[in-house]
């Protein structure tokens, strides 16, 4: 077909893809939410596409719920996928006000949605984006959350339009950025039907890029909006340390685990694995000033390196360092004054993965957030055994087993975010 729309996803492996889904995003899914993906296919055919993939709807999920948001805004609905997943993370007296051309296809959507009892959190308006989005700027509206997947070469309107609906400290949200990939391609190998989307993404995305009104997460913008304390660092550590530095977290990384903490309104968090703290340093960063951050790592040479930076910031203050192999430090946490962390982020021996998560899960308190970094190894969960480079071997078997666990795991809400080399949140329950 001619005009095809190419799978979602910016990950370039298929196989890698499937598994993401298959281990961590079907078993998760909704039963609702299933069926009307079922029923979108079904009407829709490669159309469906249109809807956000299942973990990308586990994103959102647990996004809307970490922010407490109630009041949210959608512009492109299609059959709903995202506003069902939406509306079922609202608590009872949540809204969503969306907004679509289309009233077909959000009926198709908008039975599953009854059956869900959700139907109430709707206002559903019948418009094209800019044009009802004017008329929520003259109403004086206010949200906490906007998504936005509709008409792409209106990204740059509709972001000027959120910015006096959306409150200071919201979030607005804008799929498909990437656009398959299309945006990092010359436009000779891009299909015609895709370049219109492709050229408008592109403006959108160097425009958000040097937008002081925002913080920005994308990954291929990620550079300009690194703090120049954290770039010193990076480079010091590429300088002493060579390929070994590839253990730091990625900017882009660094820049949603900044926002997550700020999000979350985290003031007490903890660290497993520091190496130089290059995550360290930017967590401390998204700290309040009053903020607490408790380190551990076997390694002090490598945290020192870093802490250089952290004291031309001012924010070592926030740091309580603890030289100790992980398992050790966090039976130490354990079993002295207790304490209750609102953050965990992991980034250490990937074995013991599946002990950190049973010792988190008591220090984190409920509603809190554990991000384990690294789950995807290097694209190697899929590969054969005897593909695997014999050092790699032992952290790609644990990680299989930890997704595994993970996935069926019910004191946890979890979401895979295929962000540097793979970081699975888990929002605790119970």
């Amino acid at each position: 077909m001619a005009n095809e729309i190419p799978t979602k996803g910016i990950l370039k492996s298929e196989a890698l893809k499937q598994y993401i889904m298959e281990t961590s995003a079907y078993p998760r899914e909704h039963e609702l939410l299933k069926e009307l993906r079922k029923a979108t296919v079904q009407k829709y055919g490669n159309l469906s596409e249109m809807e956000v993939p299942v973990d990308e709807g586990h994103f959102l999920s647990m996004l809307v719920k970490i922010m407490n948001a109630k009041n949210t805004i959608e512009i492109g609905v299609f059959t709903g996928y995202s506003l069902l997943t939406t509306a079922l993370a609202l608590p009872e007296d949540g809204r969503i006000t969306a907004i679509d051309i289309d009233k077909e296809a959000y009926e198709v959507g908008l039975e599953f949605i009854k059956k869900a009892g959700v139907d109430h959190k709707i206002n559903f308006i019948h418009s094209d984006g800019l044009k009802a989005l004017d008329q929520l700027v003259n109403d004086k509206c206010e949200f906490d959350f906007a998504f936005a997947d509709a008409d792409k070469s209106s990204y740059v309107n509709f972001h000027e339009r959120l910015l006096k609906l959306v409150k200071v400290g919201g979030i607005i949200a804008f799929d498909n950025t990437l656009w398959f990939g299309f945006v990092a391609e010359d436009e000779d190998g891009v299909p015609e039907h895709m370049r219109e989307y492709r050229a408008a993404l592109i403006e959108f995305n160097k425009k958000l890029a040097l937008d002081p009104r925002v913080e920005y997460i994308m990954e291929t913008t990620a550079y300009p909006r690194e703090h120049e304390l954290l770039k010193e660092l990076r480079e010091a550590t590429i300088q002493r340390y060579g390929n070994l530095s590839e253990m730091g977290v990625p900017v882009d990384e660094s820049l949603f685990l900044s926002m997550l903490v700020k999000i979350i309104n985290a003031k007490n968090t903890i660290e497993i694995g520091v190496f130089t703290g290059y995550s360290l340093f930017t967590v401390a960063l998204a700290l309040p000033e009053d903020g607490r951050i408790t380190a551990i790592d076997i390694d002090q040479a490598g945290y020192n390196l870093g802490l250089e930076f952290m004291k031309k910031a001012g924010v070592d203050h926030k740091i309580n360092f603890i030289q100790s192999d992980a398992v050790r430090g966090l039976d130490q946490l354990l079993n002295g004054e207790k304490q209750e962390y609102d953050f965990a982020f992991v980034d250490a021996d990937k074995t013991n993965y599946v002990y950190f998560l049973e010792k988190l899960l008591k220090l984190v308190k409920v509603g809190g957030i554990i991000a384990f970094d690294n789950t995807l190894w290097f694209g190697t969960l899929i590969q054969k055994e005897n593909e695997v480079p014999g050092h790699m071997r032992a952290y790609r078997e644990a990680l299989l087993e930890f997704n595994k666990i993970l996935a069926r795991d019910p004191r946890v809400e979890i979401a895979q975010i295929s962000i540097g080399d793979g970081l699975t949140l888990c929002r605790r329950l119970i």
